[in-house]
């Protein structure tokens, strides 16, 4: 439940920013996310499952952007999600 808060908060946040952007700026992000997710795909082969914080490890980003990016790959059909469960 504390993942899906933090994906909402991340999107509506991005989303508010985004408001503000000027379009060079947008297109500068969208180019920085394309590289990104293309780098976490290449992180993501041959693995069955990844944490988000395994990913925010990784790319030195906060667990919040860790998910926010995987949530917006998921939309996208590049990436599944599934509900974690603590032992």
């Amino acid at each position: 439940m504390e993942m899906m808060k933090g994906m909402f908060g991340s999107i509506t946040k991005s989303a508010e920013m985004a408001a503000y952007a000027t379009p060079e700026l947008r297109a500068l992000f969208e180019e920085w996310l394309g590289q990104i997710e293309a780098e976490i795909l290449e992180f993501l082969k041959g693995r069955e499952t990844v944490a988000p914080e395994d990913v925010a490890e990784h790319f030195k980003l906060t667990k919040e952007s860790a998910v926010f990016l995987l949530s917006k790959m998921a939309r996208q059909g590049k990436v599944k999600l599934s509900a974690g469960h603590n032992p």
